[in-house]
């Protein structure tokens, strides 16, 4: 289903590493489609508290359902017309099963993430807590 508008996602924009997959998706949303919203700065426009925030990516399509997590990514996913297809695999069984731990187990260690882990991600936070932001790409 293709609902018109802007999805507003809602992440840590202090986290270095949700920086770098915000980027990795504005650089494939060739329709404007994304907005990505920190929710230090925009959580009070969501019905979620913080800590819930704090948790979990949140993402709010036009027509104003939410989805978490997981499945957060795959309503990204499915604006992207080059990942649509990814979306469709993802959504079904047992990957769909498989997604929410998973997408929980990087969620819950994304300040502490090796780069073989991930390739290109930023580096881990450093155990002092002072996590540098990578550097934003002009478009």
């Amino acid at each position: 289903m293709h609902v018109a508008g802007k999805l507003k996602i809602y992440d840590d924009g202090a986290c270095a590493f949700c920086q770098w997959s915000q980027a990795r998706a504005e650089a494939w949303d060739r329709d404007q489609r994304l907005e990505f919203r920190d929710y230090n700065q925009h959580g009070a426009e969501t019905p979620f508290p913080l800590a819930q925030l704090r948790h979990r990516m949140h993402v709010q399509t036009p027509d104003g359902e939410w989805h978490v997590g997981f499945f957060g990514w795959l309503a990204i996913l499915r604006v992207l017309p080059r990942w649509r297809w990814l979306a469709r695999v993802l959504a079904l069984p047992p990957l769909r099963w498989l997604g929410p731990p998973l997408y929980a187990l990087v969620a819950n260690n994304r300040y502490r993430i090796p780069r073989w882990v991930l390739p290109g991600a930023p580096p881990p936070c450093p155990p002092e807590g002072a996590c540098p932001l990578p550097r934003r790409s002009a478009r």
